[in-house]
Protein backbone atom coordinates (compact mmCIF):
# COMPACT_ATOMS: atom_id res chain seq x y z
CA UNK A 1 0.00 0.00 0.00
CA UNK A 2 2.43 2.62 -1.13
CA UNK A 3 1.50 6.56 -0.40
CA UNK A 4 -1.09 4.91 2.57
CA UNK A 5 -2.08 6.24 5.79
CA UNK A 6 -4.71 4.66 8.11
CA UNK A 7 -8.18 6.98 8.22
CA UNK A 8 -8.85 7.45 12.09
CA UNK A 9 -12.31 6.15 11.77
CA UNK A 10 -11.33 2.58 10.69
CA UNK A 11 -9.86 1.98 14.20
CA UNK A 12 -12.81 3.46 16.15
CA UNK A 13 -14.19 1.40 19.39
CA UNK A 14 -16.84 -1.18 17.61
CA UNK A 15 -19.92 0.16 18.83
CA UNK A 16 -19.59 3.39 18.80
CA UNK A 17 -20.56 6.53 16.44
CA UNK A 18 -20.09 6.24 12.44
CA UNK A 19 -19.09 9.17 11.16
CA UNK A 20 -20.74 10.85 8.39
CA UNK A 21 -17.32 9.51 5.89
CA UNK A 22 -17.52 5.54 7.35
CA UNK A 23 -21.38 5.78 6.34
CA UNK A 24 -20.65 7.29 2.87
CA UNK A 25 -18.04 4.43 2.51
CA UNK A 26 -20.45 1.47 3.16
CA UNK A 27 -22.29 0.97 -0.09
CA UNK A 28 -18.32 0.66 -1.73
CA UNK A 29 -17.36 -2.12 1.13
CA UNK A 30 -20.32 -3.90 -0.02
CA UNK A 31 -19.22 -4.19 -3.73
CA UNK A 32 -15.77 -4.71 -2.52
CA UNK A 33 -16.77 -7.73 -0.39
CA UNK A 34 -18.60 -9.14 -3.49
CA UNK A 35 -15.73 -8.94 -5.50
CA UNK A 36 -13.45 -10.41 -3.21
CA UNK A 37 -15.20 -13.67 -2.65
CA UNK A 38 -16.10 -13.95 -6.30
CA UNK A 39 -12.58 -13.50 -7.32
CA UNK A 40 -12.19 -16.19 -4.90
CA UNK A 41 -14.59 -18.50 -6.07
CA UNK A 42 -13.79 -18.29 -9.78
CA UNK A 43 -10.05 -18.51 -9.65
CA UNK A 44 -8.06 -22.08 -9.94
CA UNK A 45 -4.80 -22.32 -7.44
CA UNK A 46 -2.02 -23.69 -9.15
CA UNK A 47 0.25 -26.06 -7.20
CA UNK A 48 3.60 -26.23 -6.94
CA UNK A 49 6.40 -28.60 -6.21
CA UNK A 50 7.50 -27.41 -2.79
CA UNK A 51 5.56 -26.63 0.42
CA UNK A 52 4.17 -23.05 0.63
CA UNK A 53 3.43 -21.52 3.89
CA UNK A 54 1.64 -18.92 3.71
CA UNK A 55 1.82 -15.29 6.33
CA UNK A 56 -1.25 -12.86 5.80
CA UNK A 57 -3.69 -10.67 7.49
CA UNK A 58 -6.97 -9.50 7.54
CA UNK A 59 -6.10 -5.86 7.97
CA UNK A 60 -5.08 -3.64 5.35
CA UNK A 61 -1.95 -1.48 6.68
CA UNK A 62 0.75 -2.72 9.72
CA UNK A 63 -0.12 -5.57 11.62
CA UNK A 64 3.37 -7.06 12.03
CA UNK A 65 3.34 -9.72 8.77
CA UNK A 66 7.29 -8.68 8.15
CA UNK A 67 8.47 -9.43 11.38
CA UNK A 68 6.42 -12.40 11.53
CA UNK A 69 7.85 -13.37 8.35
CA UNK A 70 11.59 -13.52 9.89
CA UNK A 71 10.89 -15.00 13.02
CA UNK A 72 8.99 -18.13 10.53
CA UNK A 73 11.56 -18.19 8.26
CA UNK A 74 14.44 -18.77 11.69
CA UNK A 75 11.66 -20.98 12.85
CA UNK A 76 11.46 -23.27 9.97
CA UNK A 77 15.16 -23.37 9.64
CA UNK A 78 15.84 -24.31 13.58
CA UNK A 79 13.45 -27.18 13.82
CA UNK A 80 14.29 -28.63 10.46
CA UNK A 81 10.83 -28.13 8.61
CA UNK A 82 12.63 -26.92 5.22
CA UNK A 83 16.40 -26.61 4.48
CA UNK A 84 16.13 -24.15 2.14
CA UNK A 85 13.78 -21.72 2.62
CA UNK A 86 12.56 -19.11 0.27
CA UNK A 87 10.58 -16.19 0.56
CA UNK A 88 8.33 -15.12 -1.91
CA UNK A 89 6.26 -11.25 -1.74
CA UNK A 90 5.43 -8.95 -4.53
CA UNK A 91 7.47 -6.01 -3.68
CA UNK A 92 5.32 -3.05 -2.46
CA UNK A 93 6.69 0.17 -3.52
CA UNK A 94 9.76 -1.18 -5.77
CA UNK A 95 9.08 -1.19 -9.68
CA UNK A 96 10.60 -4.33 -10.31
CA UNK A 97 7.92 -6.79 -11.78
CA UNK A 98 10.04 -9.80 -11.21
CA UNK A 99 11.16 -12.87 -10.87
CA UNK A 100 14.23 -11.44 -9.24
CA UNK A 101 16.61 -12.32 -6.15
CA UNK A 102 17.02 -9.40 -3.81
CA UNK A 103 20.35 -8.32 -3.86
CA UNK A 104 21.09 -5.76 -0.28
CA UNK A 105 23.96 -5.05 -2.31
CA UNK A 106 22.78 -3.77 -5.68
CA UNK A 107 19.25 -3.11 -5.33
CA UNK A 108 17.17 -0.45 -3.84
CA UNK A 109 13.82 0.02 -1.73
CA UNK A 110 12.57 1.77 -4.74
CA UNK A 111 13.22 -1.28 -6.79
CA UNK A 112 12.08 -4.15 -4.95
CA UNK A 113 10.39 -2.79 -1.72
CA UNK A 114 11.37 -1.99 1.60
CA UNK A 115 10.69 -5.28 3.10
CA UNK A 116 11.72 -7.36 0.82
CA UNK A 117 15.05 -5.37 1.11
CA UNK A 118 15.27 -5.24 4.68
CA UNK A 119 14.88 -9.25 4.46
CA UNK A 120 17.62 -9.64 2.51
CA UNK A 121 19.68 -7.37 4.17
CA UNK A 122 19.36 -10.38 7.29
CA UNK A 123 20.64 -12.85 5.07
CA UNK A 124 17.05 -14.70 4.04
CA UNK A 125 16.24 -15.52 0.38
CA UNK A 126 14.34 -13.43 -1.20
CA UNK A 127 12.21 -13.59 -4.76
CA UNK A 128 10.11 -10.59 -5.58
CA UNK A 129 7.50 -11.15 -8.29
CA UNK A 130 4.47 -9.34 -8.86
CA UNK A 131 3.03 -13.26 -10.19
CA UNK A 132 3.31 -15.28 -7.44
CA UNK A 133 3.12 -18.51 -9.25
CA UNK A 134 5.84 -17.38 -11.54
CA UNK A 135 8.07 -16.33 -8.69
CA UNK A 136 6.97 -19.57 -6.80
CA UNK A 137 8.36 -21.99 -9.74
CA UNK A 138 11.94 -19.08 -9.77
CA UNK A 139 12.36 -20.07 -6.11
CA UNK A 140 12.39 -23.70 -6.74
CA UNK A 141 14.13 -23.67 -9.89
CA UNK A 142 17.10 -21.89 -7.92
CA UNK A 143 16.87 -24.71 -5.19
CA UNK A 144 14.32 -23.46 -2.60
CA UNK A 145 12.61 -26.90 -0.56
CA UNK A 146 9.78 -24.54 1.12
CA UNK A 147 8.05 -21.13 0.00
CA UNK A 148 7.23 -18.67 2.64
CA UNK A 149 4.97 -16.08 0.95
CA UNK A 150 5.00 -13.05 2.30
CA UNK A 151 1.14 -11.51 2.29
CA UNK A 152 -0.94 -13.32 -0.55
CA UNK A 153 -3.47 -14.34 1.72
CA UNK A 154 -6.51 -13.24 -0.38
CA UNK A 155 -4.46 -14.13 -3.80
CA UNK A 156 -6.30 -17.55 -4.91
CA UNK A 157 -3.77 -18.21 -7.63
CA UNK A 158 -0.97 -20.08 -5.52
CA UNK A 159 -2.17 -22.92 -3.87
CA UNK A 160 -0.92 -22.44 0.23
CA UNK A 161 -0.39 -25.57 2.50
CA UNK A 162 -0.36 -24.02 5.55
CA UNK A 163 -1.71 -20.65 6.23
CA UNK A 164 -1.13 -17.70 9.21
CA UNK A 165 -3.44 -14.99 9.96
CA UNK A 166 -1.66 -11.94 11.88
CA UNK A 167 -3.30 -9.94 13.71
CA UNK A 168 -2.51 -7.08 16.00
CA UNK A 169 -3.78 -7.35 19.74
CA UNK A 170 -3.88 -3.61 20.53
CA UNK A 171 -5.89 -2.47 16.84
CA UNK A 172 -7.16 -6.17 16.37
CA UNK A 173 -10.03 -5.46 13.75
CA UNK A 174 -10.61 -2.43 13.59
CA UNK A 175 -14.30 -0.90 13.61
CA UNK A 176 -14.51 -4.19 11.53
CA UNK A 177 -16.22 -3.24 8.44
CA UNK A 178 -14.57 -3.71 4.93
CA UNK A 179 -12.24 -1.48 2.64
CA UNK A 180 -12.96 1.19 2.54
CA UNK A 181 -15.46 1.85 4.84
CA UNK A 182 -12.96 -0.03 7.82
CA UNK A 183 -9.54 -1.69 7.53
CA UNK A 184 -11.03 -5.77 6.55
CA UNK A 185 -9.98 -7.01 3.38
CA UNK A 186 -12.42 -9.73 4.10
CA UNK A 187 -15.18 -10.76 6.07
CA UNK A 188 -13.26 -12.31 9.03
CA UNK A 189 -15.40 -15.60 9.11
CA UNK A 190 -14.07 -16.55 5.54
CA UNK A 191 -10.47 -15.68 6.33
CA UNK A 192 -10.67 -17.57 9.66
CA UNK A 193 -12.00 -20.37 7.49
CA UNK A 194 -9.20 -20.80 5.52
CA UNK A 195 -6.61 -20.23 8.22
CA UNK A 196 -4.86 -23.08 9.85
CA UNK A 197 -3.34 -20.88 12.59
CA UNK A 198 -3.33 -17.33 14.30
CA UNK A 199 -0.16 -14.95 15.22
CA UNK A 200 -1.68 -12.82 17.69
CA UNK A 201 0.96 -10.11 18.67
CA UNK A 202 1.06 -8.50 21.65
CA UNK A 203 -1.70 -7.91 24.06
CA UNK A 204 -5.47 -8.72 23.23
CA UNK A 205 -6.91 -5.74 24.08
CA UNK A 206 -9.70 -5.77 21.49
CA UNK A 207 -10.92 -9.26 22.26
CA UNK A 208 -10.02 -10.75 19.55
CA UNK A 209 -9.75 -14.05 20.35
CA UNK A 210 -13.22 -13.97 21.32
CA UNK A 211 -14.17 -13.60 17.58
CA UNK A 212 -11.88 -16.84 16.81
CA UNK A 213 -13.36 -20.16 16.19
CA UNK A 214 -11.96 -22.39 18.98
CA UNK A 215 -10.47 -25.31 16.76
CA UNK A 216 -8.31 -22.28 15.30
CA UNK A 217 -4.69 -22.70 17.35
CA UNK A 218 -3.64 -19.33 18.44
CA UNK A 219 0.06 -18.19 19.01
CA UNK A 220 1.07 -15.20 21.15
CA UNK A 221 3.85 -13.60 20.08
CA UNK A 222 5.16 -10.10 21.10
CA UNK A 223 8.23 -8.00 19.57
CA UNK A 224 11.59 -7.33 21.12
CA UNK A 225 13.48 -4.46 19.95
CA UNK A 226 17.20 -5.81 19.39
CA UNK A 227 19.25 -2.98 20.60
CA UNK A 228 18.66 -0.59 23.16
CA UNK A 229 19.07 3.17 22.22
CA UNK A 230 21.35 5.75 24.34
CA UNK A 231 19.28 6.92 26.91
CA UNK A 232 21.45 9.81 27.57
CA UNK A 233 20.31 11.58 24.79
CA UNK A 234 17.08 12.85 22.78
CA UNK A 235 15.61 11.97 19.59
CA UNK A 236 13.06 13.18 16.39
CA UNK A 237 11.11 10.26 15.78
CA UNK A 238 9.85 9.44 12.22
CA UNK A 239 8.40 6.45 10.35
CA UNK A 240 6.59 5.92 7.34
CA UNK A 241 4.12 2.95 8.48
CA UNK A 242 -0.34 2.00 7.72
CA UNK A 243 0.14 3.17 11.64
CA UNK A 244 3.48 5.19 12.44
CA UNK A 245 2.01 5.83 16.16
CA UNK A 246 2.79 2.15 16.72
CA UNK A 247 6.78 3.12 16.62
CA UNK A 248 6.30 6.10 18.67
CA UNK A 249 4.68 4.19 21.49
CA UNK A 250 7.96 2.05 20.76
CA UNK A 251 10.44 4.59 21.52
CA UNK A 252 8.29 5.99 24.49
CA UNK A 253 8.34 2.53 26.14
CA UNK A 254 11.92 2.57 25.92
CA UNK A 255 12.16 5.39 28.05
CA UNK A 256 13.80 7.73 25.19
CA UNK A 257 13.64 11.59 25.34
CA UNK A 258 11.27 11.83 22.11
CA UNK A 259 11.70 16.14 21.52
CA UNK A 260 9.47 15.29 18.52
CA UNK A 261 7.86 12.66 15.82
CA UNK A 262 6.64 12.51 12.55
CA UNK A 263 4.54 10.36 11.03
CA UNK A 264 4.45 10.14 7.20
CA UNK A 265 2.42 7.54 4.73
CA UNK A 266 3.35 3.98 4.69
CA UNK A 267 6.31 3.10 2.15
CA UNK A 268 6.62 6.83 2.12
CA UNK A 269 9.67 7.73 -0.42
CA UNK A 270 11.67 10.14 1.53
CA UNK A 271 12.64 13.07 -0.76
CA UNK A 272 15.87 15.48 -0.18
CA UNK A 273 13.46 18.11 1.12
CA UNK A 274 11.59 15.86 3.86
CA UNK A 275 14.92 14.87 5.12
CA UNK A 276 16.43 18.83 4.87
CA UNK A 277 13.16 19.55 7.27
CA UNK A 278 14.46 16.57 9.45
CA UNK A 279 18.23 17.32 9.67
CA UNK A 280 17.32 20.86 10.65
CA UNK A 281 15.39 20.03 13.34
CA UNK A 282 17.29 17.65 14.79
CA UNK A 283 20.39 19.94 14.49
CA UNK A 284 18.69 22.96 16.12
CA UNK A 285 17.11 20.76 19.15
CA UNK A 286 20.71 18.56 19.49
CA UNK A 287 18.76 15.41 18.88
CA UNK A 288 19.61 12.10 16.78
CA UNK A 289 16.80 11.00 14.30
CA UNK A 290 15.92 7.72 14.81
CA UNK A 291 13.70 5.52 12.38
CA UNK A 292 12.44 1.93 11.96
CA UNK A 293 14.69 -0.07 10.25
CA UNK A 294 12.17 -0.88 7.47
CA UNK A 295 11.91 3.09 7.15
CA UNK A 296 16.27 2.94 6.91
CA UNK A 297 15.84 1.13 4.15
CA UNK A 298 14.16 3.34 1.84
CA UNK A 299 17.04 5.99 2.54
CA UNK A 300 19.49 7.16 0.25
CA UNK A 301 23.04 6.66 1.66
CA UNK A 302 23.84 9.93 2.08
CA UNK A 303 20.95 10.25 4.77
CA UNK A 304 21.30 6.82 6.26
CA UNK A 305 24.50 8.64 7.78
CA UNK A 306 23.04 11.08 9.95
CA UNK A 307 20.23 8.42 11.03
CA UNK A 308 20.05 5.26 13.72
CA UNK A 309 17.36 2.99 13.50
CA UNK A 310 15.43 0.69 15.73
CA UNK A 311 15.81 -3.13 14.75
CA UNK A 312 12.89 -5.17 16.29
CA UNK A 313 12.05 -8.96 16.18
CA UNK A 314 9.17 -11.14 16.86
CA UNK A 315 9.55 -13.33 19.65
CA UNK A 316 7.00 -16.40 19.44
CA UNK A 317 5.55 -17.11 23.05
CA UNK A 318 5.75 -21.17 22.34
CA UNK A 319 8.10 -21.43 19.69
CA UNK A 320 8.26 -25.14 19.72
CA UNK A 321 4.07 -25.88 20.10
CA UNK A 322 4.20 -23.37 16.59
CA UNK A 323 7.07 -25.63 14.98
CA UNK A 324 5.14 -28.56 15.78
CA UNK A 325 1.74 -27.65 14.30
CA UNK A 326 3.57 -26.34 10.90
CA UNK A 327 5.57 -29.39 10.54
CA UNK A 328 1.95 -32.02 11.22
CA UNK A 329 -0.02 -29.11 9.02
CA UNK A 330 2.53 -29.95 5.87
CA UNK A 331 2.23 -33.85 6.28
CA UNK A 332 -1.21 -33.72 6.24
CA UNK A 333 -1.48 -31.18 2.91
CA UNK A 334 0.86 -33.13 1.16
CA UNK A 335 -0.40 -36.60 2.37
CA UNK A 336 -3.67 -36.02 0.96
CA UNK A 337 -5.12 -33.40 2.80
CA UNK A 338 -6.10 -30.17 1.49
CA UNK A 339 -4.35 -26.57 1.74
CA UNK A 340 -6.01 -23.33 1.57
Amino acid sequence: MSGFKTPSFWYREPGSATGLTEYALFPFSILYGAGQKMRRQLSISERVSCPVVCVGNIVAGGSGKTPSVAALWTLILESGIAETPWILTRGYGGTLSGPVLVDPTKHRADQVGDEPLLLAARGMRVVVCTDRVEGAWFAIKSGADLILMDDGFQNPRLHKDFSFLVIDGVSGLGNRSLLPAGPLREKPEDAFARAQAVILIGEDRTGVRSLLPPALPVFSAHIEPQKQPDQSGSYIGFAGLGRPEKFRSTLKSLGLELKSFHGFADHHAYSADDFKMLFEEAENSSATLITTEKDFMRLSSDMRMNVDFLPIELVFDDFAGLAALMRKGLVEANTGGEGK
